[in-house]
């Protein structure tokens, strides 16, 4: 049986190119790490494969997580905005939503440590928002800083293993 070109794999992906796009960046890195992590787990001719194949799953994990396609974004997301969206235009320009039967949005289901907050956001916009009372805005907040802490780990990741993964 002939082996199928590397191409075939990213054909759905390339099809839809955007140079001006991050995301689309992120998902070429993606389904890169995707393949050398099947090739890697099948091959195993590498001595410290174990450790290489947990590294590469977790960026891959990572990659989901900063890019709001996780299962724990989806269903606080599902939870706190299914139904339909009212939208009001206010005196600056903007748009806030408004929806008076609206219930509040829900809890975020997993644990996010909101203690060093700082390191990431150089200010602390979670412990504000708890002094006001905000709930919504703690949520939302404990959200962002989620996945700057996915990305920020995703780099430091690849900024250690990168070059040792294939020794």
């Amino acid at each position: 049986m002939k082996k199928r070109s590397p191409i075939h794999a990213y054909k759905r992906l390339l099809a839809d190119d955007h140079d001006w796009d991050y995301a689309y960046l992120i998902a070429l890195e993606k389904k890169k790490l995707q393949r050398m992590h099947d090739c890697i787990k099948q091959e195993c001719h590498l001595e410290n494969n174990a450790i290489v194949v947990r590294d590469i799953s977790i960026c891959i994990r990572l990659i989901d997580i900063f890019m709001e396609n996780d299962a724990a974004y989806n269903t606080w997301l599902h939870k706190s905005y299914s139904g339909e969206m009212k939208f009001r235009k206010l005196e600056n320009g903007k748009y806030e939503m408004y929806d008076p039967d609206r219930k509040t949005i829900a809890d975020f289901p997993v644990y996010v440590n909101v203690r060093n907050e700082r390191r990431f956001f150089r200010a602390t916009p979670i412990k504000d928002a708890q002094q006001q009372g905000n709930r919504d805005l703690i949520i939302h907040d404990t959200i962002r800083l989620r996945i700057q802490k996915a990305l920020h780990l995703y780099h430091l990741i690849r900024e250690y293993n990168l070059l040792t993964w294939w020794d």
